[in-house]
């Protein structure tokens, strides 16, 4: 498959993979030895990446999977049982997760996350921090902190907004693993399909998404997340002032001629 390679986006990665190709861009966590473990230079890389796919202009729609038969096994436990002072690493290790998590959710390009097998740990919270979730139907999903005695991170937030407190705190507290099917009916991802669908299913849902106004998108995006912690007052003056931005946007103007004409609009995310 040919890979058009816009300025900006580096492909000299040690632990991930990117390409790009007609405005979306393909992050692939690709130490398959160990299940893609998060470790400081592969979060350090998917953070470099993201921001470079934020930055430039020409792409539309991110996509966060994993090489191998494991989407993300979470920190890299071996590490963690070899640190010298585990305390230290620990802080220094979530703390370096905690970026790419925190770019996903804040960034104002839509990141879907192709959950191809396990998803452990900060893993399943990587792929919680996506707008949207598709997983193969081998894919497992274990919260996985209790296993080794570890609090959580990241998924305690993410978690109980999708499927709940009482049942956050029961994936949490057991870290019993769930297949997707199990995942997409307790709403943690969107849809799980047959392996060989996987890709198929989340780059038609990008090409939809890539082909749509990519501005109001991004405001979308942002208003869904400031609705979870502001008051209604403040949400509709947000809402109004995204609203109102919107209006002198190429896209607006299209998308109401469009209308007016009866026909498909032809955004081009300005």
């Amino acid at each position: 498959m040919p890979v058009n390679v816009h300025p900006g986006v580096r492909l000299t990665y040690k632990s991930i993979e990117a390409e790009t190709k007609d405005g979306i861009a393909t992050l692939t966590l690709a130490t398959p030895d160990n299940m893609n473990a998060l470790d400081a230079q592969m979060s350090e890389e998917l953070e470099d990446a993201l921001l470079e796919c934020q930055e430039d202009e020409e792409i539309k729609v991110i996509i966060i999977t994993g090489k191998g038969k494991g989407f993300c096994a979470g920190g890299n436990v071996k590490a963690m049982a070899d640190a010298p002072d585990p305390e230290k690493f620990l802080a220094e290790l979530s703390g370096w997760i905690h970026k790419p998590v925190h770019r996903i959710y804040t960034m104002e390009k839509a990141v879907i996350a192709a959950v191809n097998g396990h998803a452990v740990g900060a893993g399943a919270a990587l792929a919680m921090a996506c707008d949207l979730r598709y997983a193969s139907k081998k894919a497992k999903f274990n919260m996985g902190f209790m296993k080794i005695g570890l609090a959580p991170g990241c998924g305690t937030y993410f978690l109980p907004r999708l499927v709940g407190t009482a049942k956050a705190r029961e994936l949490i507290f057991l870290s019993e693993t769930i297949d997707a099917e199990t995942a997409e009916h307790l709403g943690l991802i969107n849809q799980a399909v047959e392996p060989e669908k996987l890709m198929e299913t989340v780059l038609g849902v990008a090409e939809k998404i890539g082909k749509g106004p990519g501005l109001a998108i991004g405001r979308a995006k942002t208003l869904l997340r400031l609705s979870e912690n502001s008051r209604l007052e403040e949400h509709l003056a947000a809402e109004r002032h995204m609203i109102s931005i919107s209006g002198a946007t190429e896209d607006f103007r299209e998308g109401v001629t469009a209308f007016a004409e009866k026909r498909e609009p032809k955004f081009v995310g300005k």
